[in-house]
């Protein structure tokens, strides 16, 4: 699966970066680290205008970095910066890296909301895991992000069927380095036990994360991220008439219209929450909730 750039990349392909509207950039000429304050940028990519832009005051992006300008050379192609300007962190930067010139967008708020849109799809969805453990007299550990037990099997004594292994999940377990584990009762020690788990899912830490080993995110629900990223970042910036022109198109394309009376993002958070309500709708058909009578739990 794609790594968090590649959904970063698509959200400004698909819904920030109108197709006619490219922001001004150039690429760094010669690699940096993270304590530089001087840096050269490439020939022949930014006009004489857009060179304009880059006196004092004006603030680059490289990568998740933003940098504020103190001083220009136009004719060295030299920019003194501070370093992680605006909340970010100075980092180190390759030869021929972008550089941006005042993002309307930038990348760190969009990472940002991506990271926050992953994370609030829990409880509405989850991720199901099949993985083996092998039972023990002791707690056995699992990832931190497991919240329920769904089905676990073990062999029996002769080896010629599966039943259910006694299992219990435990939650806030500070014995457990991820403060989670599963206990094992009336099971054999050294039994190979397949579970099924519920896990939530989990942040990204940086872009080169994996969504789906990383972030456990599956494929059909990169839309619903997308979109109730695009929402945040709309709630937080005053988006000029153009941009919200070509989110609304994007909108209509997808057969959800934008109406007159409707904001951008209040349209994008409606589109997710009938996303999630698909989604859901989903995984109640494959895993069904158990019923609970008189304090008995019966699964479905």
């Amino acid at each position: 699966m794609a790594a968090v750039s590649t959904l970063i990349d698509r959200i400004y392909r698909d819904y920030l970066n109108k197709p006619d509207d490219l922001s001004a950039f150039s690429r760094l000429d010669g690699g940096i680290n993270n304590s530089v304050t001087s840096l050269n940028y490439e020939a022949g990519l930014f006009s004489v205008e857009e060179e304009n832009l880059l006196g004092s005051g004006a603030l680059i992006e490289i990568g998740q970095e933003i940098m504020l300008v103190t001083s220009a050379t136009t004719s060295t192609r030299t920019l003194t910066v501070s370093r992680g300007y605006a909340g970010t962190s100075a980092a180190a930067h390759s030869d021929n890296d972008n550089i941006f010139v005042n993002p309307t967008f930038p990348r760190k708020t969009v990472f940002d909301a991506v990271g926050d849109n992953i994370v609030r799809l829990y409880p509405s969805l989850f991720n199901v895991t099949t993985t083996n453990v092998t039972s023990a007299s002791t707690y056995v550990e699992v990832p931190a992000s497991t919240v329920e037990i769904l089905t676990s099997y073990v062999q029996n004594a002769t080896g010629n069927q599966y039943t259910s292994a006694g299992t219990e999940l435990l939650t806030n377990f500070p014995p457990s380095s991820t403060n989670t584990a599963v206990q094992f009762y009336n099971t054999s020690n050294g039994k190979t036990v397949n579970l099924v788990v519920k896990r939530k899912f989990v942040r990204p830490s940086a872009e080169t994360d994996d969504l789906s080993t990383a972030c456990l995110l599956e494929d059909e629900y990169e839309q619903i991220v997308m979109v109730g990223a695009v929402a945040d970042i709309m709630g937080a910036t005053d988006v000029d008439a153009s941009t919200q022109e070509f989110i609304t198109e994007k909108l209509a394309a997808e057969n959800y219209p934008v109406g007159s009376g409707e904001r951008i993002r209040n349209a994008l958070l409606r589109l997710r929450s009938l996303l999630i309500d698909e989604a859901r709708g989903n995984l109640r058909s494959l895993y069904p909730a158990p019923v609970s009578i008189m304090n008995i739990n019966y699964s479905a």
